[in-house]
């Protein structure tokens, strides 16, 4: 008697062959360095990433991005080709569009990591962050919305998240890298690192303040017990959608 594969033989057949396969899952709110940490972790050589990004200072997620696809139809990683690294990157921001262009979607991060360990491979979180004034400045420019609140849904189902800072790479660069403990190898030490962070996409959101009250309490120790900073002065100044960095199109730094 013929004997028929089922379902169950494939997932077997696929966990056995990428037993010691590792997937690294990075996510975050948009605007968040999505496409910072996707370069950073696309560095290595032994890992599959988003290579071609490392060309280009940024590429459309949906057009370039490897598992783009496989964001939509997490059910249909077990075709991917497993074979072609042992190491693995993939990142997505959550939500993905903007609502009255009618593009705006929420991937499952969740749904993507379970059928990534169906194919067998050891799979790991990590979720970005970054100043929450700047993200809102961010997606009211760019996603006419603060958008943070459907990663924030997702947030607490996440299993045994790693946390990145945006900021601190800027400010330690290598020597934080260094410290990240991943399942796949992170290339602190090449040379394109450099020009990666040359240029900190926060600097545009930045003025600096001249003087405030709380310096003379630096200079003379004399205690404040409560807040002396007008609020005003924390009031968000208005939006332009045309900044130095872009030119003249709208920026997505």
């Amino acid at each position: 008697m013929e004997y028929v594969f089922s379902t169950n033989d494939l997932t077997t057949a696929v966990k056995s062959s990428n037993k010691k396969k590792k997937i690294v899952i990075l996510t975050g709110p948009q605007g968040s360095g999505n496409h910072l940490w996707s370069k950073v972790f696309s560095l290595h050589k032994d890992v599959f990433g988003w290579k071609s990004l490392l060309e280009n200072y940024w590429e459309a997620h949906r057009l370039t991005e490897p598992f783009a696809a496989y964001w939509r139809d997490p059910s249909t990683l077990k075709e991917f080709d497993w074979s072609q690294s042992d190491y693995y990157f993939t990142s997505i921001s959550v939500p993905l569009g903007i609502e009255s262009k009618g593009t705006k979607w929420s991937p499952n991060i969740m749904q993507f990591a379970m059928n990534c360990e169906l194919c067998g491979l050891e799979t790991q979180i990590c979720v970005i962050g970054r100043d929450q004034n700047i993200l809102d400045y961010q997606q009211q420019r760019i996603r006419e919305e603060n958008t943070c609140r459907h990663f924030l849904d997702q947030l607490p189902n996440l299993e045994n998240p790693i946390f990145l800072s945006y900021e601190l790479l800027y400010l330690y660069k290598e020597e934080y890298l260094k410290t990240l403990e991943l399942p796949i190898p992170v290339a602190w030490y090449d040379e394109r690192l450099e020009e990666i962070l040359k240029y900190d996409a926060n600097l545009k959101y930045i003025s600096p303040v001249e003087e405030q009250i709380l310096d003379d309490g630096n200079k003379t120790s004399i205690p404040f017990p409560t807040n002396p900073v007008n609020k005003e002065l924390w009031e968000k100044p208005a939006r332009g959608d045309y900044l130095d960095c872009c030119g003249d199109k709208p920026c997505h730094c």
